[in-house]
């Protein structure tokens, strides 16, 4: 079985099935560049600096659809009989990277952004969610309900976007997270590393050739999202830094919130 993992691009000249041809080669570069370093970690544990025809695996791109602009890429899964480090999609390992590189969503904005949206929204009942369950409830609702979620303005339909997108990454990382416990720190680190860049270049194709881009992954004939950037969080992305090399910081955690990922720490005296 193979996986298609799509990069959907909407927004300025996509809307035109047009992207900007520098913004798009460059895209594409860095995409092909991280999909076969993940390919290779999630077989190896490592993967090597220079892609050669020996180190290329077998990803290739498929013809796209009319209408926004899509990027279709097939990779198959690893054969039975070969035993791989990590026993992950494709779309598990672009899970695994993005969360630890793209901002969460911030909660407060976005139930005041779906709060503030009328219409269809408040008529079917939606706007009242205020926090903790009703906020996942709400969000349940919207991803079943792509007509509700295209009625929204865009800046609250971008929020819930990027929300679906980042329970989505959340329940996958959680099914395979035995999977996920083999890459040790080390690996970790050198992982990220080679992947904030490459995804910092991807980031480029939203300066003038579209405002959002979406992956979604497909195995088995289900569509399931991975990454849902807009302008400013990959603006964000192309101006973060990323270590080369761990840098051990002592602390207590004593405040944490798994909504959004943020907490309160106190650091030990040196």
């Amino acid at each position: 079985m193979v996986e298609k993992v799509t990069f959907h691009f909407e927004g300025a000249l996509s809307d035109e099935h047009r992207m900007n041809f520098y913004e798009a080669s460059r895209f594409q570069y860095a995409a092909a560049r991280l999909m076969v370093k993940l390919a290779q970690f999630r077989r190896e544990g490592k993967f090597v600096q220079n892609i050669t025809n020996g180190s290329n695996f077998n990803i290739v791109i498929t013809s796209q659809e009319k209408g926004s602009f899509d990027i279709n890429t097939e990779s198959p899964d690893s054969d039975s009989g070969d035993k791989s480090f990590v026993d992950m999609s494709m779309a598990d390992l672009l899970s695994y990277v993005s969360e630890r590189l793209i901002e969460k969503t911030d909660e407060n904005e976005l139930l005041n952004s779906v709060a503030a949206d009328g219409g269809a929204l408040n008529a079917s009942g939606a706007g009242k969610a205020s926090k903790g369950d009703e906020v996942e409830e709400l969000l349940a609702m919207l991803a079943s309900d792509d007509t509700l979620r295209k009625a929204l303005r865009p800046e609250a339909r971008e929020l819930v976007e990027r929300r679906i997108a980042e329970k989505a990454r959340q329940a996958r990382l959680e099914a395979v997270k035995k999977e996920v416990a083999k890459i040790d720190a080390p690996r970790a680190q050198k992982l990220i590393s080679m992947s904030a860049p490459l995804v910092r270049e991807m980031a480029v194709a939203l300066r003038k050739s579209a405002t959002t881009m979406e992956v979604v992954s497909n195995k088995g004939g289900t569509d399931s999202s991975v990454i849902y950037l807009n302008q400013r969080m990959a603006a964000d992305i192309e101006n973060s830094v990323v270590d080369k090399n761990i840098t051990p910081i002592m602390a207590d955690i004593i405040q944490y919130n798994k909504e959004n990922g943020t907490g309160k720490l106190r650091l030990f005296d040196r």
